[in-house]
């Protein structure tokens, strides 16, 4: 039996959460759900009406539009001592109604029960927009060559689909430096277009002689780690521009970070050796067990030329990773020519290599 709308709170300093809460509790007529405390929490509780203040440090045109697109309805709470200022900015951020903050809790279930009752029946679903077709990029540690793969990845997807390669590594940034773009627009120019209509995404991509490019944070320092949130917006508007796929290397990122971003594809990267080939193997199977992912790729990087080691690398991995495909991808001097001039590596077998595997996620798209 429904006893009223399902309501979520976001964190306020204000005195109406509180007053709200309590009066619902006393007098029933709606039953609170969360008590939002960031942008994911948003997007993940179960309600059907949001109120959230003109202040709240995550409320973004961005969040507006994804909390809608869930079919959820957002009521925005302003302090009208601030003039109209902060009505327009919550209207601005495409909220479904606005109310001022020291409303009685009455007022609060009122602007819930109106907002449901008018609430459209045709809005836009999670998934209705297709995303671009994801591949991420990582290594156990720094050094491995994420940055080269996604690269030649990125270039050989780039003849045959519309590609965007992305620098998602917070820790070591560097696909700018690595083909000598400027350092700006970037990763934190896409945050400001997909989430707070700060210019448009098309205007923070570069060109780099056959691939489009987001580049990375220019200061890659802990306190300007970006919340997966965030990253997720800018790669579903990716998407939305008709981008059929993102590349993006992810550095040696978190397991919980992956756990929040939707790639279809994973490749870990690991150098032929006892030390590397163990990290992958470690990395894989924990990506495996802890992230849902339909594929994972594990490669081994640098290999040299011997055809001996070469069967003992496929021999050792594919007992180990008995269900995993395995990538080997040899040593290929061009690479050290080629960082130098900031260009690609679009010839030899390091470009042959990476070619084969875009044509297995070329296959794996249809």
């Amino acid at each position: 039996m429904r006893t009223g709308p399902e309501i979520a709170l976001a964190a306020s300093a204000r005195a109406w959460p509180d007053q709200v809460h309590r009066f619902l509790l006393d007098h029933g007529g709606g039953r609170i759900r969360a008590r939002v405390m960031g942008p994911e929490q948003a997007l993940s509780e179960h309600y059907e009406v949001l109120f959230i203040d003109d202040v709240c440090s995550f409320l973004t045109p961005r969040l507006v539009r994804s909390v809608r697109d869930l079919g959820r309805q957002i009521v925005g709470v302003y302090d009208p001592a601030d003039a109209a200022d902060a009505k327009r900015h919550l209207l601005e951020c495409g909220v479904t109604d606005v109310l001022e903050q020291d409303a009685v809790p009455e007022e609060f279930l009122a602007a819930a029960e109106a907002t449901l009752l008018h609430s459209e029946t045709d809005v836009l679903r999670v998934g209705a927009v297709s995303p671009a077709f994801r591949v991420g990029v990582l290594g156990p540690i720094g050094g491995v060559g994420c940055t080269e793969i996604a690269i030649g990845i990125s270039s050989s997807l780039a003849t045959r689909r519309s590609t965007v390669l992305v620098d998602l590594d917070q820790v070591t940034p560097s696909l700018a430096q690595r083909l000598d773009l400027p350092l700006h627009p970037n990763l934190l120019s896409a945050v400001d277009a997909a989430h707070h209509r700060i210019g448009s995404i098309s205007e923070v991509v570069l060109k780099e002689d056959g691939i489009d490019v987001v580049g990375g944070l220019v200061k890659a320092i802990a306190s300007q780690e970006l919340p997966p949130v965030e990253i997720e917006g800018v790669l579903d508007e990716l998407g939305k521009e008709g981008y059929e796929v993102v590349v993006a290397d992810l550095g040696s990122p978190p397991l919980a970070r992956l756990e929040q971003l939707r790639f279809q594809v994973l490749i870990v990267v690991g150098l032929a050796n006892p030390v590397g080939m163990a990290r992958v193997v470690r990395s894989v199977q924990e990506i495996v067990t802890r992230v849902d992912m339909p594929d994972t790729v594990a490669l081994v990087n640098r290999v040299g030329s011997g055809s001996r080691q070469r069967l003992e690398i496929r021999a050792e991995m594919a007992r180990l990773l008995p269900a995993v495909p395995v990538v080997l991808v040899p040593d290929d001097r061009r690479l050290a020519r080629a960082s130098w001039d900031g260009a690609r590596v679009t010839r030899g077998p390091f470009a042959e290599s990476v070619g084969r595997l875009a044509s297995l996620i070329d296959g794996a798209m249809g």
